[in-house]
């Protein structure tokens, strides 16, 4: 896969891709999708790629509010405080 980057009239920049050695089952299935969406393959292509980056985002945030909600359950353990560790290494140093 190789990309070229685009600067169009000081807008973002787009990337034009190029992916080789793709299925031809997924090609097809590709091309099948974007025939019932009434777009083009390039359309369907792009959209299928904007939603996978969303999804996994989205996964990504949920496990980090999870993570966030369980470490506030429990009290700080003083002994993992990070800071004072650090302090400690730092100042054993001289």
């Amino acid at each position: 896969m190789w990309g070229q980057w685009y600067r169009v009239h000081g807008q973002s920049a787009m990337t034009e891709w190029k992916v080789r050695q793709v299925d031809d089952s997924i090609v097809a299935a590709l091309k099948a999708r974007a025939r019932r969406r009434g777009v083009s393959l390039e359309e369907e292509v792009r959209w299928t790629l904007a939603a996978s980056v969303a999804a996994r985002r989205s996964a990504f945030a949920r496990r980090a509010a999870a993570l966030r909600a369980g470490a506030g359950a429990r009290p700080a353990n003083p002994r993992l405080d990070s800071a004072r560790i650090i302090r400690q290494e730092r100042d054993a140093w001289g």
